[in-house]
């Protein structure tokens, strides 16, 4: 999963580079959209459209496919996830505005309804890619308890990295204090959309390492045009941009770590 309790650090970019980068490899991936924003499923569902699966699901699939984030939790919900992809292998679950619903609800229950619905969806997919919000609330905590691996997107910037220690005292809770999710394995912090020619990015990029140490990722992201084009295809499949080629180098080193840190 990728997480990060503040907003605009980059979160979604990671979490689409992930899937596509999984693809690639092969593997039967299932992005999941936790975010009721749903920039997430938006790539999907355009993807979706361009291989002509759309109207497909929706005039003869969509009593088994259409599984929304907040089915996942629900316990009853037995759609499927939508296919976007002819091979098969691409699937995803998209955000609604139910999701926030979820929260209010009994907290052990919803747990309990998701890692079950997650454990039978391992089933069928290799690698699950889960986007999550900028919550503050048990919603992160809900998200943590399903997922085996947590990587934290930060800005060099203070407000971003004040994100951080909620976001990994979730972790401690889940994992350690309430052992809901034992399993979970924060990956750590990973440095995106930094600006090199910045003196304060430096700074900051440099104090983040000396104080987290092997907490921080050795691979970075930087502020590249080309990332603003990669919205429904990853920045190596694109075509436009000055910075395609370093922004392509950086964008698979850093999906190449995450996945090798997972054994993918």
């Amino acid at each position: 999963m990728v997480a990060n309790q503040k907003g605009g650090v980059g979160k979604t970019t990671v979490a689409r580079h992930l899937a596509f980068y999984g693809y690639e490899k092969g593997l039967r991936v299932l992005a999941v959209d936790m975010d009721v924003q749903g920039n997430f499923s938006t790539t999907f569902k355009i993807i979706e459209e361009e291989n002509g699966l759309t109207a497909l699901r929706e005039s003869v699939a969509a009593p088994k496919q259409g599984l929304v984030a907040s089915g996942l939790f629900s316990g009853k919900d037995r759609r499927q996830p939508v296919m976007c992809d002819k091979e098969g292998r691409l699937h995803y679950v998209e955000a609604d505005s139910g999701i926030v619903e979820v929260e209010r609800r009994d907290l052990e229950e919803v747990i309990k309804a998701g890692q079950k619905r997650f454990a039978e969806l391992g089933k069928d997919f290799d690698v699950c890619v889960l986007d999550t919000g900028p919550a503050v609330s048990n919603l992160l905590v809900v998200a943590l308890s399903v997922g085996d691996f947590a990587v934290s997107p930060c800005k060099p910037d203070r407000d971003a990295i004040a994100g951080l220690a909620g976001f990994f005292s979730n972790v401690v809770r889940v994992r350690d204090e309430t052992g809901i999710n034992p399993k979970l394995a924060p990956l750590g912090i990973l440095p995106n959309q930094v600006n090199k020619s910045r003196a304060y990015h430096r700074s900051v990029l440099n104090q983040m390492r000396e104080a987290w140490g092997e907490g921080v990722l050795p691979v970075e992201l930087y502020e590249r045009a080309a990332i603003d084009v990669a919205k429904d295809r990853a920045v190596w499949r694109t075509d436009r941009g000055e910075s395609k080629g370093l922004a392509a180098q950086e964008m698979k080193g850093v999906c190449a770590y995450i996945y090798n840190r997972m054994g993918l």
